[in-house]
């Protein structure tokens, strides 16, 4: 019988593939940008970061909110207050002013008020608690969605420079490539909104072997994979299937690894989860359908 420390090393490995999460390469000099922005009191200074879908804007997002996290402050009075120094939202579709405002009372963990409330009543709220939680940043992501809806472009923005302005936070926008055209509505916006760019990897090159590595360290398999070992074809096959970006790559690998029993609650023999082309391609044609129309995309 396989004794509990023996059994947990199993398990735990099926944790870590669930859980793969490594930055981007460009990340950490884009962190850096935003720790600057958010710790210039009295300086603010804003970003918008552009990539096509899929390549980690999100996830960077997230690990970034990960160094900001929540804590709880107990005031004088005895009152708590939850203080939340970085807030994540997602611009709605279609971009109303009223659902904007929906969604960033959201970020700030506050439920959808009821009944039919005012455009200006949820500005009014959501003002209040950026300056009772102590926001600092606010990280706005699909603001291309803009773009796709009825609402003039200049409006929507102009709610999202006002809500700056008057709580003086810093901005993070995050958007497609196509998003880029929101910073030229006004020279206002081009002055304001600091352009950084993330890219997929377009090669099957050192960079994107690196990475590899990387995630095969955050593993910790017992042996050697070679994720990003050329000699073993992993990283072409990777290459290829996910077109470089993560956003694919990642669910490709962890798709493997549940055709190979890891998540199985028998799982318990390492020599059976050894990644193998075979093993990549079954994945591949399992997950291709939630991104195929993407790659049809880039073929045009």
């Amino acid at each position: 019988m396989a004794s509990n420390s023996t059994t947990n090393s199993f398990s735990e490995f099926a944790d870590r593939v669930l859980n793969i999460n490594v930055d981007l390469p460009n990340a950490e000099s884009i962190y850096k940008v935003m720790d600057s922005h958010i710790k210039r009191i009295g300086k603010t200074r804003h970003l918008f970061i552009t990539g096509p879908s899929n390549v980690g804007k999100t996830k960077m997002a997230e690990n970034y909110i990960q160094r900001y996290t929540r804590y709880t402050l107990t005031e004088e009075d005895g009152t708590e207050v939850e203080i939340t120094p970085v807030i994540y939202m997602e611009a709605p579709h279609p971009f109303t002013l009223l659902e904007f405002y929906h969604e960033l009372l959201y970020g700030l963990g506050s439920p959808r008020l009821g009944g039919v409330p005012k455009i200006n009543d949820l500005k009014v709220r959501a003002y209040h608690l950026i300056d009772r939680q102590k926001v600092k940043m606010v990280i706005i992501d699909e603001v291309n969605n803009i773009q796709t809806s009825g609402i003039n472009k200049n409006s929507a923005m102009d709610a999202i420079k006002h809500m700056a302005n008057k709580t003086n936070v810093t901005l993070v926008l995050m958007g497609t490539p196509e998003a880029a055209e929101l910073r030229t509505l006004d020279e206002q916006y081009k002055s304001r909104y600091r352009p950084r760019s993330i890219n997929r990897f377009t090669e099957c090159n050192e960079e994107f072997c690196l990475f590899l590595n990387k995630i095969e360290e955050q593993l910790k398999f017992p042996k050697k994979i070679g994720l990003g070992d050329l000699k073993t074809g992993l990283p072409q096959i990777l290459h290829f299937q996910s077109k470089g970006k993560v956003g694919y790559l990642v669910p490709i690998i962890q798709e493997a690894y549940d055709l190979l029993g890891v998540f199985q609650e028998s799982f318990n023999d390492f020599d059976k989860a050894i990644l193998s082309p075979y093993a990549l391609d079954e994945a591949y044609k399992i997950i291709q359908g939630d991104f195929i129309d993407d790659i049809l995309d880039e073929k045009h």
